[in-house]
């Protein structure tokens, strides 16, 4: 409870629009490696696509508002069933797979539907994207005060902590992570976990898909580099291996982090250097890696908990 009060003075803190953007976007991100994690860090189902459910949210939701003034508040629900849907069937061809495999598997599926949205220029306007007309409303999701969409964004992102402790808590959180630490085991015990992975896979691709539509409400536009990107996928697996894999707090410690990093070295060094973004991405992987193993996440709960320890 501390931890999302802290979380909920930050838009009152930092009101300048440049830092309140960061704050709505680390929001964002922190609700989607929420999402990534359901099935990446307690499944141990590394997945390289999951962009593409993001962008399906966020052009599901758009070309619903754009072609038959379908409010938003709807189309993100009918985009997270399609994403749900086409996860569910990703997962049955795909779940037998073992390390690298799946994860190729999934990087392939998100190239393709990177590809395809760029091609489909009559749908989804190709490269150039989709403008969203600014016709503020809650039904439409779009707000004149900024401050607005940090808190839906935190909103979300306390529904997806609570979902994560829940479900960590429960018999699917336990078969997850029988099959995450040994597969054959949770097997030989009986425990079916085909059936759990594929729809955990589903129930992740449907969350990240709202928050693609949150993005493109924020944004007013969409365009498939923003939302489809393989490297969008590698931001929200590093937010959490960052923070934390498979803890209901890590991905949003590591969310805070990257996207304060990220803007940070917008805001001091542009685009002075090509690609010093990933390199400084890269350090603090190496770094959380050496220095903290498990997370961010882990290691301040222990250090928490010593100092209190401590102090009794």
């Amino acid at each position: 409870m501390l931890g999302f009060a802290i979380l909920a003075l930050l838009p009152l803190i930092f009101r300048e629009p440049f830092t309140l953007g960061m704050v709505t976007l680390a929001f964002i991100g922190a609700a989607s490696s929420l999402a990534w994690n359901l099935s990446g860090g307690y499944a141990g189902q590394l997945s390289l696509g999951h962009a593409a459910f993001f962008g399906i949210g966020a052009y599901a939701s758009t070309l619903l508002f754009l072609k038959a003034g379908i409010s938003p508040l709807i189309g993100m629900w009918l985009g997270a069933a399609v994403s749900a849907i086409s996860a569910a069937a990703l997962g049955a061809i795909t779940m037998r797979l073992k390390g690298s495999f799946f994860v190729m598997s999934t990087l392939a599926f998100g190239a393709v539907v990177h590809i395809t949205a760029v091609n489909l220029r009559d749908l989804t306007g190709g490269s150039s994207g989709l403008a969203i007309p600014l016709q503020p409303s809650l039904s439409n999701l779009v707000f004149t005060d900024k401050l607005a969409y940090a808190y839906v964004a935190l909103g979300l992102v306390a529904v997806y902590y609570v979902l994560t402790r829940v479900l960590a808590a429960s018999k699917v959180g336990y078969a997850l992570v029988a099959f995450r630490e040994n597969d054959d085991a949770a097997r030989a015990l009986g425990i079916r976990t085909l059936p759990v992975r594929i729809g955990i896979f589903a129930l992740s691709a449907a969350m990240i898909s709202l928050c693609g539509t949150l993005h493109a409400q924020y944004f007013l536009y969409i365009d498939p580099d923003s939302v489809m990107s393989l490297n969008l996928s590698l931001t929200l697996a590093l937010m959490a291996i960052v923070g934390g894999l498979g803890t209901a707090h890590g991905p949003i410690i590591g969310a805070m982090l990257v996207t304060a990093v990220s803007f940070g070295m917008q805001a001091y060094l542009g685009n002075q250097i090509s690609g010093l973004t990933q390199i400084a991405y890269s350090a603090i992987v190496i770094a959380v890696l050496l220095s903290a193993p498990a997370g961010l996440g882990p290691a301040i709960g222990r250090l928490v908990a010593r100092r209190l320890a401590w102090q009794r």
